[in-house]
């Protein structure tokens, strides 16, 4: 009898401390998912930090193209350029039209830099279309550079394709059912813009075409009026110095399923380090409730609609608007006061997480 006590008790031990040890592994985040973060260009902390996945070369190439397109052109202080050239991230070819690069590994090694907007480039046949989804860009490097300004046009400003047919984001500026609607100065009105009774400010822009590498008046406007806001955010995630190291950082990562053209559950979160980021543009949108109930940060986001775009053989593109049916993640910051995250579309609340004792020094759990 006193063996089995004894032994009794080593199990038990044995028990405990496994336990204890996932727990404590747990406590802080993982550190094996951050790759060596490169600059490339720096313009300090307020800047809009775009990040590619890819080597230097060609981060020069798109980056130089990017700067030298208009409104880019006369804001290139706005915007800093990091990239990582020691990870090679696995897309998909999403139902064999699109690149699309979406999965938490992706997401986690984005963290290793400030990542504001993430631009993957991919080499395909260029059948293959790019694509645009949340705050990432899957770029076919087979088809013309201006597909970087059409999808960061998608992912940055929330503009709607500009070729028809196509689907019409209810959130997008760009296209009007009349002319009268353009309240500020345009290239001119022509007729359709996603849909075939709708209105578009430019007849040859980039967000209908890949031939042409102008937005136009307009859509210019909607894109400066976003630099503005980005860059006067009060809680930004961005660098505080040209070499940030961004494994001292943390961050929420909440994943979720959008299908059924609504987010149906939240499946997960975790603490991870890394710098946070944002989450694009959309028709949804989160607050971040504090826990006195007051309101700390609003973005937008669209875990919905997947933009995938090639140039066609005629002038406009060849491209279509898919519904995601599948993982969505957002990346949240850490707030000391945070309570609960509140999703909501149209003004309507969807869902509402509790982060209540989620923090900084909490176990990553499951909702």
């Amino acid at each position: 009898m006193k063996k089995w006590i004894i032994f009794g008790s080593i199990v038990l031990i044995m028990i405990i401390a496994v336990v204890f040890y996932f727990n404590f592994k747990n406590s802080e985040p993982l550190m094996s998912d951050l790759e060596e973060c490169k600059t490339f260009s720096y313009n300090g902390e307020n800047a809009i930090n775009i990040l590619f996945f890819s080597n230097k070369k060609t981060v020069e190439e798109y980056s130089k193209f990017f700067l030298e397109s208009s409104p880019f052109k006369d804001y290139q202080d706005s915007f800093n350029f990091f990239y990582i050239d020691t990870y090679k991230p696995e897309c998909e070819i999403y139902k064999d039209i699109a690149i699309l690069c979406n999965s938490e590994e992706i997401i986690k090694k984005s963290s290793s830099c400030p990542n504001d907007y993430v631009i993957v480039i991919k080499t395909k046949d260029k059948g293959i279309r790019s694509s645009a989804y949340m705050n990432i860009m899957s770029l076919n490097s087979n088809h013309p550079k201006t597909v970087l300004l059409h999808e960061f046009g998608h992912a940055f400003a929330s503009l709607a394709d500009e070729y028809v047919p196509s689907t019409l984001p209810k959130n997008s500026k760009n296209c009007v059912t009349d002319c009268s609607e353009f309240k500020t100065e345009t290239n001119g009105c022509f007729l359709g813009c996603s849909k075939l009774n709708y209105f578009r400010s430019i007849e040859y822009g980039v967000m209908g075409t890949l031939k042409f590498p102008d937005y136009g008046i307009f859509n210019e406007k909607i894109i400066l009026e976003n630099i503005n806001k980005i860059q006067k955010a009060q809680i930004t995630g961005k660098a505080i110095e040209n070499s940030i190291d961004c494994s001292k950082e943390k961050y929420y990562l909440i994943q979720g399923i959008y299908e059924n053209n609504n987010i149906t559950e939240i499946t997960k979160k975790t603490l991870e380090s890394g710098c946070v980021g944002t989450n694009g543009k959309g028709g949804f949108e989160f607050n971040l409730i504090s826990k006195d109930n007051k309101i700390i940060k609003t973005e937008e986001f669209n875990p919905e609609f997947i933009f995938t775009d090639a140039q066609g053989e005629e002038e406009q593109i060849s491209g279509e608007v898919l519904e995601n049916r599948g993982d969505f993640y957002l990346k949240i910051p850490v707030i000391e006061e945070l309570k609960s995250i509140e999703i909501k579309k149209e003004n309507k609340k969807i869902t509402e997480i509790n982060m209540i004792g989620f923090d900084s020094k909490s176990r990553p759990c499951k909702k």
